[in-house]
């Protein structure tokens, strides 16, 4: 007996869809009897050998039969999210496919095929969480700096500008303070003639 995955590794994701491909060779059709096919996981290594069948298929006589044995024959399954296949130093998880097929005088023919039933390997990326609160403050900052560097240069003129006017408002005042002396000195002079006369 022959059987055939469709995945040349092996390797099967959990909840994935197993099809395989059978047949059977060097056995006269008139001497079957039946067939099981059996999609299934077992434990080897230290304590309990547990084994448990997730999909199972069985065909008697008259069906083999019908089907022949020429030509090969396929089986399809939904494959469960657990358990995994695991290969540890104490216990080993191993997934296959069994064929049991019955012939006469009570004989049988057993064979397997491995696989590996592995986690999903599909990342879920997260959406970008957004922060309004802290865009705003980004964008305020962001505008005083743009206010800042604008009126930079224009601030810098206006304090040069307050300079200029308080120099010439010094000016102004020492020009008054220079025209009021003469008056003073004329008084002072039209006081002295007073009294000469």
């Amino acid at each position: 007996m022959n059987v055939c995955l469709c995945r040349e590794d092996g390797t099967y994701e959990a909840g994935e869809s197993l099809t395989t491909q059978w047949r059977i060779s060097r056995v006269p059709l008139d001497q079957l009897q039946g067939l099981e096919v059996s999609v299934l996981w077992h434990t080897e290594g230290k304590g309990d050998e547990d084994l448990h069948v997730h999909h199972f298929h069985r065909l008697d006589e008259n069906q083999l039969r019908q089907l022949g044995i020429a030509d090969s024959q396929s089986i399809s399954c939904k494959l469960p999210c657990t358990p995994l296949s695991y290969h540890g130093h104490l216990i080993h998880l191993q997934w296959c496919i069994r064929l049991r097929l019955f012939v006469e005088g009570g004989r049988e023919i057993v064979t397997e095929q491995p696989f590996y039933l592995v986690s999903s390997r599909r990342v879920v990326t997260p959406e970008p969480t957004t922060r309004p609160s802290a865009d705003r403050s980004d964008a305020n900052a962001s505008a005083t700096r743009t206010n800042l560097d604008g009126a930079g240069p224009n601030v810098k003129r206006r304090r040069l500008t307050i300079r200029k006017g308080f120099v010439h408002h010094a000016r102004s005042n020492r020009r008054a303070n220079s025209a009021v002396a003469p008056d003073s000195q004329s008084v002072d002079s039209a006081k002295s003639a007073d009294t000469n006369i």
